[in-house]
């Protein structure tokens, strides 16, 4: 199985056993570039990825996959990739604990800025390791905190804050209908109501900027240098075509 051509505002691929993956290339960034396609993708837990999807990422290049999930979720639905010989597999728990009864989702968000900014940054350095990229960083539904996460990397890549805005908001629209990839008995066959209102992480980004001085000093602050910082952009971004 190959992925599908990625044709302009087409970025969901539909591998087996999944809802929500989606590729972060070809948003216009800072200073005339473009984020890189194949080089980045979001998505939800890959524990029922089939072998023809993860033949079809494989085959796209993938080198790391990034689990945010917290170790029961591991244990409980490992990915696919935990053992691979092939990809490297990397858990970052973003949050130690559920912070969303009692914060709220716009709470959560705020609270993955303030509290888990060494999470952040070490799922930055990992992207920057020899044989990062391309890569998948996901969660559970790929939505929470995966969305905090990637609006980070594509802050610091130079995307505009609309933009960022209209990826986070995707999500939404991904569960809404079921679909025939995924078995009947995975939570995610059905149609799901996924809230992913666009205010949620454009406030985030606000309170990002507000609190923390935005995504590179948040990150500066855990640790990584403004030569890092810039390596990693480059390797999320190319020159956009003429």
């Amino acid at each position: 199985m190959s992925l599908p051509v990625v044709l302009p505002g087409d970025r969901h691929l539909p591998l087996p056993g999944t809802r929500n993956v989606r590729d972060v290339g070809g948003y216009p960034a800072r200073g005339g570039r473009v984020t890189r396609w194949r080089t980045l993708l979001r998505s939800d837990q890959l524990d029922r990825l089939t072998a023809d999807g993860q033949a079809a990422l494989l085959l796209a290049g993938l080198r790391q996959v990034i689990d945010l999930r917290w170790p029961d979720e591991l244990d409980r639905s490992p990915s696919v990739f935990r053992n691979s010989p092939t990809v490297r597999y990397r858990s970052v728990p973003l949050l130690a604990d559920d912070p969303t009864p009692h914060l709220g989702l716009a709470g959560m968000y705020h609270h993955v800025f303030d509290a888990r900014g060494a999470q952040l940054a070490e799922v930055a350095r990992a992207l920057l390791e020899p044989g990062g990229l391309p890569a998948v960083i996901g969660c559970a539904a790929g939505k929470d905190r995966t969305g905090v996460t990637i609006a980070l990397l594509l802050d610091l890549a130079g995307v505009d804050r609309a933009t960022i805005v209209e990826d986070y908001t995707l999500s939404a629209f991904h569960f809404a209908n079921p679909v025939a990839h995924v078995e009947p008995d995975d939570w995610r066959a059905g149609s799901l109501v996924v809230d992913c209102p666009p205010e949620l992480i454009e406030e985030a980004l606000e309170h990002l900027d507000r609190e923390h001085g935005g995504s590179r000093a948040l990150l500066r602050r855990h640790g990584l240098g403004e030569e890092e910082l810039d390596t990693l952009v480059e390797r999320l971004t190319e020159p956009a075509p003429r």
